[in-house]
């Protein structure tokens, strides 16, 4: 097992939940971050829970997000993509990106982060692109390493394979706090129909030993495992 040690300087949560607006089909719902040393780079890990209020399926066009400290902004970043792929209406989805600030003449350079601000484009899909759902159940562990690692049961239910499912999943406390959200889509697998596969996240101790630091810890995991059913 190859593991990345992250040496924890500091952790901040932005538990802000926010006002959806009446024009936007996805609206960013809550978001998170994490700030880790990294040799003589610092990493802020972002996460943000997206919830599809329109009556169409959504995915993403494009999208921006910045850092804030205060009235500065720290940073100014691309949004890389939307997991899953596409959020159907009523649904949600997560962003994870990871902002790296390398060290100057000085020396490391430690962001404070206050705010994580995100201007997004979403645009409609027909409904054949959106995919059949599986059925997931989730078990979170601490192993001894102080690694956190969440185990995702998919189980197919319908009646044909599902080949490279997406996988979404977000942490959260129980007061519902996100903690965390990851997602990968598993290349060149297949779930029988009518069959289960496994799927782990690992969640570094560099990041989830912040949470133990804040008095906080993932209660549950919201998973969505979806996969296509067209040839395109």
């Amino acid at each position: 097992m190859r593991r990345i040690c992250l040496a924890v300087l500091l952790a901040l949560l932005l538990a802000a939940v926010l006002p959806a607006a009446a024009d936007e089909a996805g609206v960013i719902v809550q978001s998170s971050c994490s700030i880790v040393k990294s040799g003589d780079y610092h990493l802020v890990y972002c996460y943000a829970q997206v919830h599809n209020q329109s009556e169409e399926i959504i995915c993403l066009e494009s999208g921006t997000f910045e850092l804030h400290n205060g009235e500065q902004i720290l940073a100014t970043e691309d949004v890389t993509r939307i997991w899953p792929y596409f959020i159907a209406p009523g649904e949600d989805g997560y962003l994870f990106d990871i902002v790296s600030f390398e060290p100057d003449e000085s020396g490391p350079v430690v962001p404070s982060v206050t705010g994580i601000d995100y201007n997004i484009r979403y645009m409609s899909i027909a409904l054949e692109h959106a995919g059949q759902s599986l059925e997931a159940d989730t078990q979170i562990t601490v192993e001894p390493s102080g690694d956190v690692v969440v185990t995702c049961t998919l189980h197919n239910p319908t009646n044909m394979d599902a080949y490279d499912p997406t996988v979404a999943i977000g942490l959260y406390t129980a007061d519902g706090l996100l903690l965390y959200a990851d997602g990968v889509t598993l290349q060149d697998v297949g779930v029988p129909a009518g069959g289960t596969v496994l799927r782990r996240f690992r969640i570094d101790d560099g990041i989830a030993g912040q949470w133990g630091a804040y008095g906080v810890t993932p209660s549950h995991a919201a998973v969505k495992a979806t996969f296509r059913t067209d040839e395109d």
